[in-house]
C-alpha cells in the first residue's frame, strides 16, 4: 500500500487549508517519523489536486519528491467545473494536465497515479499516452456519484494507457475491488448507451468485458509496484483465497463462470486467506465459518 499526507494551502475549508509552509514542515515530518517502520506500506506524494494546491506549494513538494523519491498520486479531470476553476487559476495552461506536468509529476520521471480522467482532452490523452509511468485511478462508483460524468475507459484502454481501478472513498460506499469491478462494467454500459450509441439500434456494444475489468483491479496498476498483480513467473505472490461454496448452485461450473460468480455474488464471507508477497497475512478461524 501506499498512504500520503494530503497538501493543500489554498480554496479549502477552514478546518482544513494550510499554510503553504505548514504543509511543508509536516509533510517532511511525516516522512521521517514513518521512515523504516512499515514493511508492506510507503509514502506517496500526495497534492490533494491544482486548484488546491498554490504554484509556491507544488514547486515545494516537487523538491520533497526528488529528495525521498516518492511516486505522486492526485486527481485529474474529473468534473466540467474543476476544469474551468483550473483555467480562471492558471490560463498559461494548455490543458488540466500541464498542470502537474511542469512539476514533473504527471509520469515523466516517477510514477504518478492520476484518479478519474472523466473529460480528458485530447492534448492530454496524448501527453499521458507518452508517459509510461502514468496510471490512471478509474472510480467507478464516483463517477455516478458525483454525477461528473464516465471516464472512457475503453478509449484509454485502446491508446496503451495504463488504467487501474479505484474506489474514492469521498464518492464511494466501499473499499470492495470485487463491487468496483462490476461497477466498472456497469458504468462502461452506461457510458455507451448514453454517448456512442446514439440512435442506432443495431449498434455494436464497445464496454468492458468481465476480463477486462478484472484486469483493472489486478494487472492494470502494474508501474507504481513492480511485479505484481498476476500469477506468472516472477512475480509477487499476492493472493486472496476465496471459497466459493456459500454461492455454489447444482450446476458444474467452468474456473471462468466460478470467478464470476465470486465477482458478482461474494462478498467478505467468502474470504479464506489473504497473501502479501509470499506472506500469509489473513486466515479465516473456524469460528467465523
Amino acid at each position: 500500500a501506499y498512504v500520503g499526507k494530503v497538501n493543500m494551502d489554498r480554496n479549502s475549508p477552514d478546518i482544513l487549508v494550510e499554510e503553504t509552509a505548514e504543509s511543508l514542515r509536516e509533510t517532511r515530518q511525516w516522512l521521517e517519523d514513518i521512515k523504516g517502520r512499515y514493511r508492506n506500506t510507503a509514502p506517496i506524494l500526495t497534492p490533494r489536486f491544482i486548484p488546491t494546491c498554490s504554484d509556491t506549494l507544488m514547486e515545494e513538494l516537487k523538491k520533497i519528491q526528488m529528495e525521498y523519491d516518492l511516486p505522486v498520486q492526485s486527481h485529474l479531470s474529473e468534473g466540467l467545473d474543476e476544469m474551468e476553476w483550473v483555467r480562471e487559476l492558471k490560463p498559461e495552461l494548455s490543458f488540466y494536465g500541464e498542470g502537474y506536468d511542469e512539476y514533473h509529476m504527471f509520469g515523466d520521471t516517477v510514477p504518478t497515479v492520476m484518479a478519474h480522467c472523466v473529460y480528458s482532452p485530447e492534448e492530454e490523452i496524448q501527453l499521458m499516452k507518452k508517459r509510461d509511468k502514468l496510471i490512471i485511478a478509474h472510480c467507478p462508483q464516483s463517477n455516478i456519484s458525483s454525477s461528473g460524468g464516465i471516464a472512457p475507459v475503453k478509449r484509454y484502454l485502446a491508446e496503451g494507457i495504463r488504467v487501474g481501478l479505484g474506489s474514492d472513498m469521498a464518492g464511494s460506499n466501499t473499499l470492495s475491488l470485487l463491487r468496483a469491478i462490476t461497477d466498472a462494467i456497469h458504468v462502461s454500459k452506461a457510458r455507451w448507451a448514453f454517448t456512442e450509441r446514439g440512435d442506432d439500434p443495431h449498434a455494436k456494444k464497445n464496454v468492458l468485458s468481465l476480463a477486462e475489468a478484472f484486469y483493472l483491479a489486478t494487472h492494470g496498476g502494474e508501474g507504481l509496484w513492480e511485479q505484481v498483480g498476476s500469477f506468472e513467473e516472477g512475480y509477487c505472490f499476492d493472493a486472496v483465497v476465496m471459497d466459493d461454496s456459500r454461492i455454489s448452485d447444482y450446476c458444474e461450473r467452468s474456473s471462468y463462470e466460478r470467478t464470476e460468480r465470486l465477482i458478482l455474488m461474494s462478498d467478505d464471507r467468502d474470504i479464506e486467506a489473504k497473501f502479501i508477497d509470499g506472506s500469509m497475512v489473513y486466515q479465516r478461524d473456524a469460528k467465523q465459518r
